[in-house]
């Protein structure tokens, strides 16, 4: 029992000797399925959502290995009474004002693995020291504290991040992040090839308890032209909507926040403004979102982080077509520099006028 705490100090420090190998985490997870499944007991049902065109990472297999069974455990310990462990990967970018809206995270491409349970939840100061070294909640002899903080060191010793998103009574979910390996370009020169489609001039409320999240979506929206209302709860925005005298196209907001679900004012607004329409947002994945039920089927929903091309597409599909927006004149010398501003602005629904000099 020592070596395995020696172990697991650690892993939490860093100092852990690693063995990093290329890995595919769909056949790593296909693998240790049925071990899981021993571990969390029959009372517990275990699903998993693996994405097909999932990247490689390069990590340490043990670590990978004993970093699962870990939250594995720590996910049964939350559901005494039994539940549902959900354990997904997908493909994720995560571009700079992103990952400034959230500590800890960092720009790149990764791999994303979540470990999602049904238990009962945390409140936020118990999230706040989730990942020190010998913190638990747990009965004294029922765990040592380290099972959590040596996940913490071998996500980062991996080069990567972990995020984690709770609330009392809606169970917990850890994003685990893992930098990718393989070069998609063709991916991300799609993802820059539709942005320039996603631009518009509707008005959007955006409800977000969290200062840093809200400012970050509210500041993309901005700059793909739309005029945007900003609330921090479901109150100040039905406050917001009374005192807006125009038209509302759009309310994004957060799903899960305190006195007043996203739910609960999304179905409020619409009551109040039958033409409005929304888009859920939640640090919990699509699929945990529906198991629990919090959402029907084909409702507007995206996951936290985003980049801000997949924000802004997002909110204009969500939205429709993109509106007429008016004639722009563009004046250069170089034909190449106004030829690439007609594709840019045409794409965004302008309708674009050109001239080498001021003689028009």
């Amino acid at each position: 029992r020592a070596a395995a705490v020696t172990q697991q100090l650690l892993a939490f420090s860093r100092r852990q000797v690693m063995r990093p190998q290329v890995l595919d985490l769909n056949a790593f997870l296909r693998e240790t399925e049925r071990l899981l499944q021993r571990l969390i007991g029959e009372d517990i049902r275990l699903v998993t959502v693996l994405d097909e065109a999932l990247g490689k990472v390069k990590a340490d297999p043990g670590q990978i290995n004993q970093m699962i069974l870990n939250l594995a455990v720590n996910g049964r310990d939350a559901m005494p009474g039994g539940g549902r462990l959900v354990i997904e990967t997908a493909n994720v970018d995560i571009d700079d004002e992103s990952a400034a809206a959230q500590a800890g995270s960092r720009a790149g491409r990764y791999v994303r693995l979540s470990v999602c349970d049904t238990g009962a939840g945390m409140d936020a100061e118990t999230r706040r020291h989730l990942f020190e070294p010998f913190f638990t909640t747990k009965p004294a002899g029922k765990g040592t504290g380290l099972g959590l903080s040596s996940v913490y060191g071998i996500v980062q010793q991996s080069e990567g991040w972990i995020s984690v998103y709770s609330e009392p009574g809606q169970g917990t979910q850890f994003h685990i992040y893992l930098p990718r390996l393989e070069d998609d370009g063709e991916a991300s020169a799609a993802l820059v090839e539709n942005s320039a489609a996603a631009f518009g001039t509707e008005t959007i409320l955006v409800t977000e308890d969290q200062d840093s999240v809200r400012r970050l979506v509210s500041r993309i929206l901005r700059g793909f032209g739309y005029h945007v209302l900003e609330a921090a709860s479901g109150r100040e925005a039905l406050e917001a909507a009374a005192g807006h005298t125009g038209p509302i196209d759009l309310l994004i907001t957060d799903l899960v926040m305190p006195e007043m679900s996203g739910r609960e004012l999304g179905v409020e607004l619409k009551r109040q403004r039958p033409e409005i329409r929304v888009l859920y947002m939640s640090g919990y994945t699509g699929n945990a979102i529906a198991r629990r039920g919090l959402l029907e089927e084909g409702v507007a929903f995206l996951e936290k982080p985003f980049t801000a091309e997949l924000l802004a597409a997002k909110v204009r599909g969500t939205l429709g077509s993109v509106p007429a927006a008016g004639v722009i004149l563009v004046v250069d010398d170089d034909a190449a520099v106004r030829g690439l501003f007609h594709t840019i602005l045409s794409r965004a629904g302008y309708r674009v006028m050109e001239a080498a000099d001021g003689n028009i």
